[in-house]
């Protein structure tokens, strides 16, 4: 039963962009590159034992350390929450992304491992918005204003995917920085 549980909270992610394997890559491992899609600052050093940090919102950041990478190919880093308002520590789940040619494009798989229950819904609409600004960047295309970098549209995602008793905890967090 505790097997299935486990397996549930798995998020994977599959999209198809209009860009070479090369190109979707440098937005995975390029920090100015990285903030057109996703967060408002990263820190990213692409080799084993390098950093992931990424501002997400202004407010949430997520931390980690590069696992594996291969330019063009496959990258695998740890993933987590910095300030504890969410039950995913630093360095407590791991993102592996696979990119693979397809036609004059990038396949791109993701997935999401080691989270906690509860979290699944939430990351995994975290990770629908990002892959999907992601395909439009590395295509040439404006991404539009990022959602998370507005106080209603981030509520929005925020309330309806975080379970209760981590909700409580995220508002207060943030309520307190402010």
């Amino acid at each position: 039963m505790v097997q299935n549980a486990i397996a549930a909270e798995v998020v994977q992610r599959e999209i198809r962009i209009d860009a070479a394997p090369s190109t979707v890559f440098e937005f995975l491992t390029d920090p100015a590159k990285m903030v057109r899609w996703m967060g408002t600052e990263a820190v990213l050093d692409p080799r084993p034992g390098g950093d992931y940090r990424v501002n997400i919102s202004g407010h949430e950041r997520v931390s980690g350390e590069v696992i594996e990478i291969v330019p063009d190919r496959r990258l695998v880093f740890t993933w987590g929450w910095e300030d504890g308002a969410l039950p995913v520590a630093p360095g407590k789940s791991t993102v592996e992304i696979s990119l693979e040619p397809d036609g004059k494009g990038t396949r791109l798989r993701l997935t999401h491992r080691d989270l906690p229950p509860g979290m699944h819904t939430f990351h995994r609409l975290g990770w629908e918005y990002a892959l999907d600004r992601l395909a439009r960047v590395a295509a040439g295309q404006d991404p539009g204003p990022d959602p998370l970098r507005s106080p209603m549209r981030g509520a929005h995602m925020i309330t309806r995917s975080l379970p209760l008793r981590y909700l409580y905890r995220f508002a207060r967090r943030r309520l307190s920085r402010s």
